[in-house]
């Protein structure tokens, strides 16, 4: 298989990851996921966002009662936090979403399982306060990472949504049909 087959079958083979196991995540992979998140792109490279690292069994909880539900029994989870900036919410928003799937793309290239969850309700500001967040940043997305829990994974019923769209329904060449 030639390097550019492997990368999009890599690519390709990312998956949304809630079932985890017990088991730390080595802090070298911790290490290089902060990495590879540190090097993802931003507008005007401006680089707004920051992350809280989260390994504390009652943060993990209070994220999950914030609506990460998946942050109780993972390893970890990253905290983005962004400058809250009224005017550049859509920027910070893609900023947001490129870093989230870096980290998710560098958990996988440790063998690990990830996912992207969102803060609810009155999440943001809880989580906020509970980490000491000044409160004019914006706080919502929400990594988690930790090693695979595949028989938890296999016991669970496949999603209404777990195929995908055909090609010529996704893509549109040219011009958007009528």
């Amino acid at each position: 298989m030639s390097q550019s087959a492997e990368l999009i079958a890599f690519l390709r083979g990312l998956r949304a990851v809630r079932e985890y196991t017990p088991e730390p995540v080595p802090d070298g992979a911790v290490s290089d996921m902060l990495e590879v998140g540190r090097w993802s792109g931003s507008a005007s490279n401006k680089q707004p966002a920051e992350l809280v690292v989260v390994r504390d069994a009652a943060t993990k909880q209070k994220l999950a009662e914030s609506g990460v539900r998946p942050a109780a029994r993972a390893a970890l989870a990253f905290v983005i936090v962004t400058p809250g900036d009224p005017t550049a919410r859509e920027r910070e928003a893609f900023d947001d979403g490129r870093l989230v799937e870096r980290l998710l793309l560098a958990a996988k290239a440790h063998e690990l399982g990830a996912n992207v969850g969102s803060l609810k309700g009155d999440g943001p500001a809880v989580i906020k306060q509970w980490l000491g967040i000044p409160p004019d940043r914006r706080v919502w997305s929400v990594v988690t990472v930790g090693h695979t829990d595949e028989a938890a994974r296999r016991a669970r019923a496949p999603g209404s949504a777990s195929g995908r769209k055909s090609l010529d329904q996704f893509a549109h060449w040219d011009r958007y049909p009528s």
